[in-house]
């Protein structure tokens, strides 16, 4: 549940792990890509069900987190303007930057000047295309338009997923001038922007199917996914409206929590090609429903636990560094194991239980270098610029 008010925190269970959950399910999806990236035999080469499935795990984490995101950061707009009549934008801009920038713009560089310096991180398509346009790229990827170049040049190795950072951070520039600037903001203001949003979406889409549009502006547009957030949004507005607990009561049944995911899955299975520039849309709102319902249950203690909350506060740095994890394990544990004559070459059930295990391992390891070297002294700084404190 949620504690809002001039003396606590504003708070809701659960959501650390769930941020966890949503970065592993990236580095999952992740792992055959970057075994075919590398030409090592992968899943995604035998178009299989499990192939398909594995690939929805990727833009379903990112996914999630678009929807948090937007549910946190709005409910937070939300309490401060009812604490102060106001949202001082300068001070949200300060906090984004704190817990955004560092980390980022310290792997955009390794990405851009380190790792194309060791062998291992070689990739057999992209790293021949790293040097075109190559000041272009860092200074879009600095300037949080990543996504630009995947829709104009070819993917930087290990620094493509970097996109939806952008994206987030695009979004963020315009949304708390609406908690600013409009008085009193209701959800049907936020349906109706929804509805824009997507109506706009939509006549981008027919002028790229009738030939009128090129792919990159259609990229563009598919990458901007401020729907999700809005979603979320409206996810925080709901709450912060009604926040009796007996109005959230039906969210919080498990069988209700149970349903969503299962339909997530059906969404897997059974969405034709034709509905995936949609998919987005069907599972948002499932999203949302999990979010609500694991915040107001009291069925989900064990996702308090101490150990989910700090995977959760390392949840940034695991997207982040999850590719540079998975090339270490993916090039190191086949040599490792053949040391050990434990090794022949195939690629068996066991070795990719094996080596999922060891990139999760390197990744979290990353992380946690990360976060306390350098996200955690920025993030303590963070709470001179929070007119309402949040977190554990």
């Amino acid at each position: 549940m949620s504690i809002q008010n001039k003396t606590q925190k504003v708070y809701f269970k659960g959501l650390h792990a769930l941020r966890f959950f949503a970065a592993l399910l990236v580095l999952i999806s992740h792992v055959e890509m970057i075994k075919a990236g590398v030409k090592m035999s992968n899943i995604y080469n035998n178009q299989s069900l499990l192939s398909s499935s594995l690939e929805s795990l990727g833009p379903y984490g990112v996914t999630f987190f678009f929807v948090l995101s937007g549910f946190l950061i709005s409910y937070l707009l939300l309490a401060e303007k009812g604490k102060t009549s106001t949202v001082k934008v300068k001070n949200f801009y300060f906090r984004r930057i704190l817990r955004i920038w560092p980390i980022y713009i310290i792997f955009t560089l390794i990405a851009f000047f380190v790792l194309p310096e060791f062998e291992m991180f070689q990739h057999y398509y992209f790293s021949q295309f790293l040097a075109e346009e190559k000041l272009t790229k860092l200074l879009m990827y600095l300037f949080f338009i990543p996504g630009f170049t995947l829709a104009f040049y070819t993917s930087v190795p290990w620094a493509g997923h970097l996109w939806s950072i952008g994206v987030e951070e695009q979004f963020y520039l315009a949304w708390p001038w609406l908690f600013k600037k409009v008085q009193k903001i209701k959800i049907s203001h936020l349906f109706l922007i929804l509805i824009t949003i997507l109506f706009i979406k939509g006549i981008f889409l027919v002028l790229y199917k009738l030939g009128h549009i090129g792919n990159p502006l259609k990229e563009i547009i598919a990458q901007s996914k401020f729907e999700c957030m809005i979603i979320g949004a409206i996810g925080a507005f709901w709450v912060f409206d009604h926040r009796d607990l007996g109005r959230f009561q039906w969210l919080t049944y498990k069988s209700v929590i149970l349903a969503c995911f299962l339909a997530t899955l059906v969404f897997t299975f059974f969405v034709p090609n034709l509905l995936q520039d949609v998919l987005h849309l069907l599972v948002s709102p499932l999203f949302l429903a999990i979010i609500l319902g694991i915040s107001f249950s009291k069925g989900f203690v064990l996702f308090e636990h101490k150990a989910f909350i700090q995977l959760g506060n390392w949840s940034y740095s695991i997207y982040l560094l999850h590719m540079v994890g998975v090339v270490l394990a993916v090039r190191s544990l086949p040599t490792i194991l053949r040391s050990l004559d434990l090794f022949n070459g195939t690629l068996t059930l066991s070795f990719n239980i094996l080596l999922y295990t060891y990139a999760i391992l390197i990744t979290l390891a990353l992380s946690a270098i990360s976060y306390f070297v350098i996200e955690k002294p920025f993030l303590n700084l963070k709470s001179k610029f929070a007119i309402i404190k949040s977190g554990k």
